[in-house]
Order: C-alpha cells, then sequence, then structure tokens
C-alpha cells in the first residue's frame, strides 16, 4: 500500500503535467484524465492527476480524487490508491498576468489567494458576491467566515522540504474564470475590481475542494501571456512551460 499521507499534484492539461515533473511523466499523452496516478517525489509518497481544463473540470477531478483516495473499498486498483489519504495538494500550470511590468513572463508564483468573479449577484455590470444570499460554503471547519468568492491557499512551507528555495515564487493573487479574457476593457474591469494580478482556470476550484477536505492547497503557476489581448512579444507558452521545470526543486522536492 502507498503511504497514507500522499502529495496530490495536479495540473489542468498533460503538457503542463509532464514540464512541471519531466522525471515522473515520460509520456504524458498517456495520463487520462481524472485517474490519479501513483509517484514519488524524493522522499514523499505522490499521486499525479490531469484535471482537464477549466473550473468544472477541476472540480468534478478533485472530487474524484478525493473520494477514490478516501473510500477504502477497494475501488481504486487501477491507480493503486485504494486506502491512501491525500495530505496535501500541489496545484500546478499557466497563467496569464495583467501586468506584465510587475509579473513578467516566466516568472513563477505562489498564489496565495484565490478569487472566483463569477459567483453572486450579477447587475448586467459587475457581479457582486456578498449581495447574493447564499454564501458558496457556510463553514464548518472552524476556520473564521464563510465562504463567498475568495479564499486564502496555503503557505509552500505545507509542501517543501528542507533546502526548498521559496525565494523563486513571487506572491500574487489570483482570480478564476470559465471564459478567459479575450478583451482589454474586461481585463481591466478584473485587475481594478479584484485587484489580482493573475487569471487562471482552475485555482478556485482546486482549493475550495481543498478547503472542503480539509487539505492544505499550494498552487503555482508560470506566466505564459498577458491577460486579454496582446502582442507576439506578449505570450510566451513554450517558455512558461519550461519553467515550471523549476517549481519542483524549489520546494525540495525533485
Amino acid at each position: 500500500m502507498v503511504d497514507p499521507a500522499a502529495l496530490l499534484v495536479c495540473a489542468a492539461t498533460a503538457r503542463e503535467l509532464a514540464a512541471a515533473a519531466p522525471a515522473l511523466v515520460p509520456e504524458p499523452e498517456r495520463l487520462a484524465e481524472l485517474r490519479p496516478v501513483p509517484a514519488r517525489l524524493k522522499d514523499r509518497p505522490a499521486l499525479l492527476c490531469v484535471t482537464g481544463v477549466g473550473p468544472v473540470n477541476a472540480a468534478l477531478a478533485m472530487g474524484f480524487c478525493f473520494g477514490l483516495t478516501s473510500r477504502g473499498d477497494g475501488a481504486g486498483p487501477e491507480t493503486g490508491s485504494a486506502g491512501l489519504r491525500i495530505g496535501a495538494v500541489l496545484n500546478v500550470g499557466l497563467a496569464g498576468a495583467f501586468d506584465l511590468r510587475e509579473t513578467p513572463l516566466r516568472a513563477l508564483c505562489a498564489v496565495r489567494e484565490e478569487i472566483w468573479p463569477e459567483y453572486g449577484l450579477n447587475d448586467g455590470v459587475t457581479v457582486t458576491a456578498r449581495a447574493f444570499s447564499f454564501p458558496l460554503w457556510s463553514r464548518n471547519d472552524g476556520a473564521p467566515g464563510d465562504v463567498h468568492d475568495r479564499l486564502p491557499l496555503a503557505e509552500t512551507a505545507q509542501v517543501a522540504r528542507r533546502g526548498a528555495a521559496p525565494e523563486a515564487f513571487l506572491p500574487r493573487r489570483s482570480l478564476t474564470v470559465a471564459g478567459v479574457s479575450a478583451s482589454f476593457a474586461r481585463a481591466r474591469d478584473l485587475a481594478n475590481r479584484y485587484r489580482a494580478e493573475l487569471e487562471n482556470m482552475e485555482g478556485f476550484a482546486v482549493a475550495y475542494a481543498c478547503a472542503r477536505a480539509g487539505v492544505p492547497c499550494v498552487e503555482i503557476r508560470a506566466v505564459s501571456n498577458k491577460v486579454g489581448p496582446r502582442a507576439p512579444e506578449e505570450k510566451d507558452f513554450p517558455g512558461a512551460l519550461a519553467a515550471l521545470g523549476g517549481v519542483l526543486p524549489a520546494l525540495g522536492l525533485a
């Protein structure tokens, strides 16, 4: 049986997961969404999971992983994960930055807060979470306050090992969207309204699933592009994927 305190490393796509853990994912095309694959990071057991793109896929994948690893009923022989407990989650991937002068291309960012700007009361111009009668979650885990549209994330120390270099990561706030911002007006409005530096498509869903499960969630993003319309020099997807290769070494996990 795999050690019951494993680190779940997840990414939206197999390419991102392979870029972050190349030694563990030699054949990314063989990874299937939702199915966690056992692995080992130095002295720590791990699971690798491709969540799929977007908040719905990410929430579904995390629910599947937490359900599979907590049932202990023999339901996971194909992954070897029956009876396994996830001790922490490391979510890795690419993100857009609202201001490339402040958060440049290929920079590695540790997300300190995730925001979901699409939950709440929509008046046709803005969405206000706290104007809506129902919080996303009335917490029962001892943490203060209900969850509306914001979630704090764990510090990198929650998953790092001795020899880690957390200074490699820029602390940033990120928001999660189902529709990528493709206009100057939308990008400007989101940046001004939420004071976010990054935009991604899965972070809030992963962090929310972890909060509901009582598991620390660390999120590291490599900047691949400017949010909104961009010139050719304002994007570098291959460079950002290559930068993801520095995540595990910086955390002392590779």
